[in-house]
């Protein structure tokens, strides 16, 4: 009997499979299914092969039950990362990047993986990003691509934007300068032009996780409500707020603005006076300082000034004071809340800290009992809509007073109308996408500025507009690309004078937005991908990939397409049918892996010692995809010594044959494992279908002991192996070959069916009951149950007959 050596032949098998065609010819419809394309970050660890191992098992079962699997790996190249490995290690970007991808690749095929490589895209080449370029321009001309202004963060000594990742502890990456928030111009993707179109309907037919369903949902944040105009005491222009709650307009008794709105402004260079100045001016400063994300954060610490003016409610004519507060966001609404202290907990909060007017102007309807209301008069507005509808009743309203929130809304939703004080509007919490990055590792905006003309898109025949190799890295006041002067000077497609690029490039999540369209043809250069392969193989049929993505790529990716949709590239809406997210392996110690830690696994190690079947099997025997579990390398030799097992079985000559007396009970418990791990794989319940094979081997192993000689057929032996081969596809390619004989690749067989006629055992055990007591078990012929045969037997039964021999009886059957 051969020793279980994989490090004799994994190898050979993948230089086989990479060298030698697949000659499987596909009898059923394609499936396609997409992995998250990797970053190019050096190294595979173990949540890389744990992502794809899953997926390429249910490839490769797909494919030996006939189907045309697409299963493409690409690399998401561009990024921030690899100019940070420029400054640090001084290695150019792209010579850090292809040194990545070259180590990954080898890595990922020690993996034996069905992935098809002749369709690999690399987001870096121009190959790809010119296609990026294309959809830019296209987004340009239809007015979804533009330029505007917006809130960034900024470092004043290198005058560069600085994405979040580029903020270290508040200062910037590059040289430690304290970063602020500064309004800066740059290109806009109008994502909020789709923003109906994203949200989820409430049953989709795309099966997505509810939690990304409802995440997205909440993103995009369409809410139906009111714009109101609140007059401010001698200035001439007056604060927009939203609001969704009209009814409770008699309760505000405050404003309050962002850092950021024009009021603060004109208070911040004297257009505006204010008492209050010397306090306004600090807290602007300090609050322009903060991130997005840190004001968010903050927002349950309330802070604010007051600001010393007064505006005036358009519904009552009462005067209430202005404030300025960092928890109040210039990127969502209008910049300027309303506040109503005595149904909303937000504002609640915010007046018990100030001392400012709680006005209670909602109340339960007498049918409603037992509702909490604070000794101040507070009844949350959300719980008021959630669990009253719109049967509160209006108080301290002055008119409106005992009308239902329904009624009053209507009221004076007309009202305002007719006063021309306010207007009913959709707003969205979702804003316009910015896409600019003055970094240099991305793809180049392409756009010319002109002096004379203005601005100008690159002309598509002009297309790739490619990255120069030569520019500065940490420029000072401008970005990397204009440093390359030569690339920068460029004709002006319309007037032919002296012009320069546009020395931007994209967020990288442009190039993840669309890159399973381009794997179906990498190499198509009549447009960003071939229109007719789209309908033959997409939408995707799973979409495997993380959590973290809910809100980010694949937002993005269900935009994009949309948009190829109204181009008339693409017949559907949404790219894939179902989206399936994977959990996270956590350290051995049950924390993040991370260096610092020193809980990394490494997966090449773990190949060297076991293998890389050892490594699979155990990645879907230890948790169920969407798990999060701590690694054990102790749990993973269990997965060793199964597969050593299994190849003892093969290579022992004892245990199947041609000529095999066949165990009966064993033929059953086969074509039951056929069944359960055909419906489990299918399920994408990989650790239930593992469980089930080790059953079988268990039990073949406990039947050939008894019997001393094969007890299952050569035949049957081969349906076994084929059932582990998406699992363990090198050690069971080598004994299909080597053992079994065969020429064909195992995965270029066809996947076992389940024989019904032997899924039920030969006999069954039914027991005997007498006057309500068993006295008896009985071993009957599966196939011949009906009730005469069963009694006969029963009546013949020696314990039976001393009960009813002589007397009369009732058989119940």
């Amino acid at each position: 009997m051969k020793k279980y050596r994989p490090q004799e032949f994994e190898s050979k098998w993948i230089k086989v499979w990479e060298e030698q065609p697949d000659p499987f010819q596909p009898t059923k419809e394609p499936k396609y299914y997409l992995v998250e394309l990797p970053y190019t970050s050096g190294d595979l660890h173990i949540g890389h092969w744990f992502t794809f191992t899953i997926p390429d098992v249910l490839s490769r079962f797909k494919k030996m039950q006939g189907h045309d699997v697409f299963f493409p790996i690409g690399y998401d190249a561009f990024g921030l990362p690899a100019e940070n490995a420029a400054m640090k290690r001084g290695v150019h970007p792209r010579d850090w990047t292809m040194a990545n991808i070259e180590t990954m690749t080898k890595q990922f095929k020690t993996m034996a993986t069905m992935l098809n490589w002749e369709h690999m895209i690399i987001a870096c080449e121009p190959e790809y990003y010119r296609w990026n370029q294309w959809i830019f321009l296209k987004m340009y001309e239809k007015g979804l691509a533009y330029r505007g202004s917006a809130l960034s963060n900024w470092c004043e000594k290198d005058k560069t934007v600085l994405a979040n990742e580029g903020i270290e502890n508040g200062k910037c990456w590059r040289c430690g300068t304290e970063v602020v928030q500064k309004e800066i111009e740059q290109w806009f993707l109008k994502i909020t032009d789709y923003a109906d179109q994203l949200i989820w309907p409430e049953n989709p037919e795309q099966q997505w996780p509810m939690s990304v369903r409802v995440g997205q949902n909440n993103w995009v944040g369409k809410s139906e409500g009111v714009e109101l105009q609140f007059e401010i005491v001698d200035y001439k222009s007056p604060v927009t707020v939203f609001t969704t709650a009209l009814d409770t307009i008699f309760g505000v008794t405050f404003l309050v603005l962002s850092p950021e709105h024009s009021i603060i402004s004109a208070l911040m260079d004297g257009t505006l006076k204010s008492s209050e100045i010397e306090k306004v001016k600090p807290y602007v400063n300090q609050a322009q300082k903060k991130t997005e994300e840190e004001r968010k954060i903050g927002a349950k610490d309330k802070t604010g000034v007051f600001t010393s003016l007064y505006a005036v409610n358009p519904l009552n004519g009462q005067k209430i004071p202005v404030w300025v507060a960092d928890y109040v966001l210039s990127s969502y609404g209008t910049g300027a809340v309303m506040g109503v202290p005595g149904h909303d907990a937000r504002d609640h909060e915010f007046a018990q800290k100030f001392e400012l007017p709680i006005v209670q102007v909602l109340k339960p309807a007498d049918s409603i009992k037992d509702i909490k209301i604070e000794a101040d008069g507070f009844w949350d507005y959300a719980d008021i809509k959630v669990d009253y509808k719109d049967t509160a009743i209006l108080l301290n309203s002055g008119e409106y007073d005992g009308l239902t929130s329904s009624e009053a809304k209507k009221k004076l939703e007309e009202y305002i109308q007719t006063k021309k004080i306010g207007e009913i509007k959709k707003q969205y919490h979702i804003h316009d996408w910015s896409i600019s990055r003055q970094r240099y590792w991305g793809t180049p905006v392409p756009m010319i500025h002109c002096d004379d003309c203005g601005m100008h898109p690159v002309p598509e025949k002009d297309l790739p507009v490619e990255l120069p190799y030569d520019v500065d890295f940490t420029p000072t006041g401008k970005p990397p690309l204009a440093t390359n002067e030569e690339w920068m000077k460029v004709d002006c497609p319309k007037c032919g004078k002296p012009a320069m690029r546009d020395a931007e490039t994209l967020d990288t999540f442009f190039d993840s937005a669309w890159y399973f369209y381009r794997y179906l043809s990498p190499h198509y250069t009549e447009g960003p991908f071939d229109t007719e392969e789209v309908k033959k193989k997409m939408p995707v049929d799973i979409y495997f990939g993380g959590s973290e993505h809910t809100l980010g790529h694949t937002l993005y990716a269900r935009f994009f397409t949309k948009f190829f949709h109204d181009l008339g590239l693409v017949p559907f809406t949404e790219f894939a049918d179902r989206r399936m997210e994977h959990g996270v392996i956590l350290g051995p110690d049950g924390h993040r892996m991370s260096k610092s830690r020193g809980n990394v696994i490494n997966p090449d190690d773990l190949v060297k010692e076991y293998g890389a079947d050892t490594v699979r099997l155990y990645l879907c025997f230890m948790m169920p995809y969407e798990a999060t579990a701590p690694w054990s390398t102790s749990s993973m030799q269990g997965a060793y010594g199964f597969l050593r097992k299994v190849w003892d079985i093969y290579t022992s000559g004892t245990y199947y044959s041609d000529e095999a007396q066949e165990n009966a009970d064993l033929v059953i418990l086969l074509n039951k494992t056929i069944q359960s791990v055909t419906r489990d794989v299918d399920a994408i319940k990989m650790n239930t279908a593992i469980a089930r094979m080790m059953e079988l081997v268990n039990g073949w192993n406990d039947a050939t002991r008894k019997a001393e000689k094969p007890v299952l057929s050569t035949a049957n032996a081969k349906k076994f192996l084929q059932l582990l081969a998406p699992f363990a596809p090198l050690m069971t390619e080598e004994i299909w070959h080597q053992e079994l004989g065969e020429k064909s690749s195992i995965h270029s067989s066809i996947w076992p069916v389940a024989d019904k006629c032997k899924l039920k055992e030969a006999t069954i055990t039914m027991p005997v009951q007498v006057n309500g007591k068993m006295r008896a078990t009985i071993t009957v012929d599966a196939t011949d149950v009906e009730e005469k045969a069963v009694v006969d037997v029963a009546l013949t039964d020696a314990t039976v007959k001393k009960y009813t021999d002589g007397k009369e009886y009732k058989v119940i059957y």
